[in-house]
């Protein structure tokens, strides 16, 4: 999923015309043109295709001779997660500077190069990288928890701490500040207050919170509680693939496989499935569990069709051919 700081890429890339100025003269054949070649780049990144889909992108890129605009910069977030994925760090530091030097302002760019220094290991640019994405947005829970959780991961916990307490300072009784807040102490462990907080965001009909409150009761141990609200997100009609595949883990622990598999098979099946993987491997153990081994035989298939250099997933195929 493309539309959070968390789930964009490491990178933006930036084609040379991002800072050539204004063109004119963009023909409807060419919007098209840039549309295709768009969509061959989504699904050459599906396909694990990364060099088919820098290519695409190129492409896509090349059609436009007007104003840059949003659909431009889109491809642009599209492109760096296949050049990043493409191993190419070093291209994708400079083209991401580039970007940088032609909107100076733009928070959620200093905050993505924050993170490919961090990667980089070079801890100075990056902090300072953060800091500026924090001086040119309006304060957001968001984007403190997000550089809070790249600085733990990066084992900077006390340039971390810092933006947790800031995130903290933060007030406010909209129902997204009871949501973030609860967001913040699910992820330090402090789950009573996160309770508190998704209840009061529920309360304001902040539906969304219904899925993270059933994440804390999941992880206290309490798998009835945490199903009554993974069913009520679910009911809501905004359920992702992510919240199926939660809701059959935990019918899969009270060992209704039945059940499992359906909701399983219901992540699949959505538009938009950010778990594809894990999906697939979890529906073969539940058909396995159910004694379903035709069935978890073929959806291993389908598997290892997308995913070919599974090692563990192939010894599983050969068990299931040999049953």
């Amino acid at each position: 999923m493309w539309n959070k700081l968390e789930k964009k890429v490491v990178i933006l890339a930036v084609v040379p015309f991002l800072l050539t100025g204004i063109l004119t003269g963009c023909t409807d054949e060419k919007q098209e043109n840039e549309d295709a070649y768009r969509q061959i780049g989504i699904n050459c990144m599906k396909s694990n295709d990364y060099e088919g889909a820098i290519s695409a992108f190129d492409s896509a890129l090349d059609q436009k001779i007007g104003k840059i605009g949003d659909e431009e910069v889109d491809i642009c977030y599209y492109k760096a997660a296949a050049q990043y994925a493409n191993g190419d760090t070093d291209g994708a530091l400079a083209t991401y500077t580039s970007l940088v030097d032609y909107d100076d302002t733009n928070s959620n760019a200093y905050y993505l190069r924050g993170v490919l220094y961090l990667s980089m290991q070079n801890n100075a640019a990056a902090l300072a990288d953060f800091s500026s994405a924090v001086a040119n947005t309006d304060a957001s829970y968001e984007l403190y928890l997000n550089i809070y959780q790249q600085l733990t991961q990066a084992g900077l916990s006390t340039e971390a701490q810092d933006y947790l307490d800031k995130a903290l300072e933060l007030k406010g009784k909209t129902a997204d500040d009871y949501f973030w807040r609860g967001r913040i102490y699910q992820t330090t462990g402090k789950y009573e207050d996160a309770i508190e907080q998704y209840k009061a965001a529920i309360d304001k009909k902040k539906t969304e919170a219904n899925l993270y409150l059933a994440q804390v009761y999941e992880a206290q141990g309490d798998t009835d509680t945490a199903e009554t609200y993974y069913q009520a997100y679910i009911d809501s009609g905004i359920a992702d693939s992510e919240a199926m595949n939660a809701l059959g883990k935990v019918e899969m622990n009270q060992q209704n496989y039945k059940e499992a598999i359906e909701y399983f098979k219901s992540g699949l099946e959505m538009d938009e499935v950010t778990n594809e993987q894990e999906l697939l491997k979890n529906l073969v153990l539940a058909y396995e569990n159910n004694r379903d081994f035709e069935s978890a035989k073929q959806t291993m298939e389908t598997y290892l069709s997308k995913y070919p250099d599974d090692e563990e997933a192939k010894r599983e195929y050969t068990f299931l051919c040999n049953r």
